[in-house]
């Protein structure tokens, strides 16, 4: 692609993301005021539903109250042998019934015999013995009920109010015109398509639903699962108050459509779509003209680029440089250390000797074979150190991960007992062997014993855990130091990221620590005891020889 045609593509791509970095935040912006808008609408719908509901709730209550207080009130006064003559319960029955709205009243005793009655159904039901109805049992026990809505003999909905004195020797009861009781629903303020009604335990209607309706759908259901206070639902356009009363066994019910109150939405929201388009328009041309301004201004950047890029590409490589030295001085200074610490070793038990007999001519021995094998080790890490760009492989071999931890702890324990340093070996008895790099491994022990030593200082405990499970091997480092600030944490795998002194550390051993365990397969991790101090915990698979081959092949 010459210059021409990227420029021109980038042109285009700048004009597109301004356009769309403009529109898209204000149409978000826009769709969420509208959506918010509408919200609230449908919120004071709910909030109107409730007003609605707990208005026609005192005002059924107090419709229920007024009866049952009625004929409590005509218990209290008059004994079961004034109101068992029917003369005086014609006379009662005529003064309590000016609204008009009790069909008839009761005078039954306690067997469920009528004693007497007034009202327009006197012939159907002479004799009638009342003592097996459930009703009439609950009175007895509870000392006043309220029935549901139901047609009976008289083939008109109706519902009943009982009483009984406080000895319960006899029960008043009235039976109610449910017209008088539906109208107390005609004047909910629920809008064209709303409804309200009332409906028992078993969803069966106690007053007519205004629209209608016969029966609840499937999905209207769900506005039985909710207990004591007002509860709001959501089904398909329309919204639920509900509110049980009468002690739990009626659902009141107002039932608004969500559309008779959006008027304002639907304006708002026309409004807004033709602010958008509008909007559209002046941000695309703004978009064009500021492109185009920046595409020169890249074009100018690119050509002063071009001339810095091959000066970058030596400071590059010079700080490329610096860092593989910086590491190399850090990783061949744990060696050096080791080949003075056995010189000194022998330089002390030279003195012990007798020139004519050699005593001690064995330690001498494996002295010099562990100077040996560290000044070969320190030579491995400055291989491995110089490779670390060229991703060398990890030289795997069958490793005792308790005896390299022992050999590893024997480096550095003179100079933990020096210091008033315990080290607590808690080592798995029979932890398994596994495929892994033996000196790679060591390296990763020693830098965290002697990270440990420098948190420490003087006077502590580290402990040194293993432990494994069917799958894995885990090695835990925990010393008494202070621990490891939370900012440090964040950065304790970076290079040449260090909290120790000017000249005590390069900051490039918690980083080799890491990148070691990923090219060995394992996994390190860093923490806080809840009491104080570092925790490092290391993790391996367990690999064994064959599995090991395998992978190789």
């Amino acid at each position: 692609m010459d210059s021409h045609k990227y420029y021109a593509k980038l042109l285009r791509g700048m004009t597109t993301a301004f356009f769309i970095l403009i529109i898209v935040p204000t149409l978000i912006t826009t769709l969420v005021t509208t959506y918010n808008f509408k919200q609230n609408a449908i919120s004071r719908i709910e909030i109107s539903e409730i007003r609605v509901i707990e208005h026609r709730k005192d005002v059924i209550d107090l419709f229920l109250r007024q009866h049952e207080d009625l004929l409590a009130t005509l218990v209290r006064l008059y004994p079961s042998d004034y109101l068992s003559q029917q003369q005086n319960l014609d006379s009662l029955f005529t003064a309590v019934n000016q609204s008009g709205d009790i069909v008839d009243l009761h005078m039954i005793d306690s067997s469920g015999e009528q004693l007497a009655y007034v009202g327009p159904y006197r012939d159907k039901i002479a004799g009638k013995n009342y003592g097996d109805a459930s009703w009439f049992k609950e009175v007895l026990i509870s000392g006043k009920h309220i029935s549901d809505v139901f047609t009976g003999y008289r083939n008109v909905p109706h519902f009943v109010v009982a009483v009984t004195n406080p000895l319960k020797t006899y029960v008043l009861r009235a039976t109610i015109n449910s017209e008088m009781f539906n109208s107390l629903l005609l004047s909910a303020q629920i809008g064209p398509n709303g409804d309200a009604f009332i409906v028992n335990s078993n969803a069966e209607f106690q007053t007519p639903s205004l629209q209608g309706v016969a029966s609840l759908s499937d999905q209207e259901r769900v506005i039985f699962e909710h207990g004591a206070g007002i509860a709001t639902h959501r089904i398909d356009s329309y919204i639920y108050a509900t509110k049980w009363i009468k002690d739990g066994q009626w659902l009141l019910v107002i039932k608004s459509k969500i559309d008779d109150s959006l008027g304002s939405y639907y304006a708002n929201r026309n409004h807004n779509i033709m602010l958008i388009v509008i909007s559209s328009i002046i941000v695309l041309f703004s978009a064009v003209l500021i492109s185009r301004y920046l595409v020169r201004k890249v074009q100018q950047y690119d050509r002063e680029r071009a001339q810095l890029e091959q000066q970058m590409v030596q400071v590059e490589k010079m700080v490329t440089i610096g860092r593989l030295a910086a590491g190399i001085a850090h990783e061949i200074n744990n060696p050096l250390q080791m080949i003075t610490s056995q010189a000194g070793w022998i330089e002390e038990l030279l003195p012990e000797e007798d020139s004519a007999q050699v005593k001690n001519l064995e330690e001498y021995k494996d002295s010099i074979r562990k100077i040996k094998f560290h000044v070969q080790r320190a030579g491995k890490v400055t291989h491995r150190l110089l490779g670390f760009s060229r991703k060398m492989h990890a030289e795997k071999e069958s490793v005792k991960i308790n005896d390299v931890i022992e050999e590893t702890i024997s480096f550095i324990e003179n100079e933990a007992r020096n210091n008033k340093i315990v080290i607590n070996r808690k080592f798995e008895a029979n932890l398994p062997v596994t495929m892994t790099d033996g000196p790679q491994l060591q390296q990763v022990f020693l830098n965290l014993l002697n990270n440990a030593l420098d948190a420490i200082e003087l006077d502590g405990v580290i402990d040194v855990t293993t432990w494994s499970t069917p799958t894995k091997i885990y090695m835990k480092f925990a010393d008494s130091g202070p621990g490891i600030k939370p900012e440090v944490m964040k950065e304790i795998f970076d290079p040449f990221f260090t909290t120790k002194e000017p000249g005590k550390g390069t900051g490039l051993g918690m980083s080799i620590c890491y990148d070691i365990m990923q090219k060995i397969g394992g996994e390190i991790a860093v923490g806080n005891k809840d009491e104080g101090g570092a925790v490092v915990t290391l993790v391996l698979p367990i690999i064994k020889l064959g599995n090991a081959g395998k992978s190789q092949a």
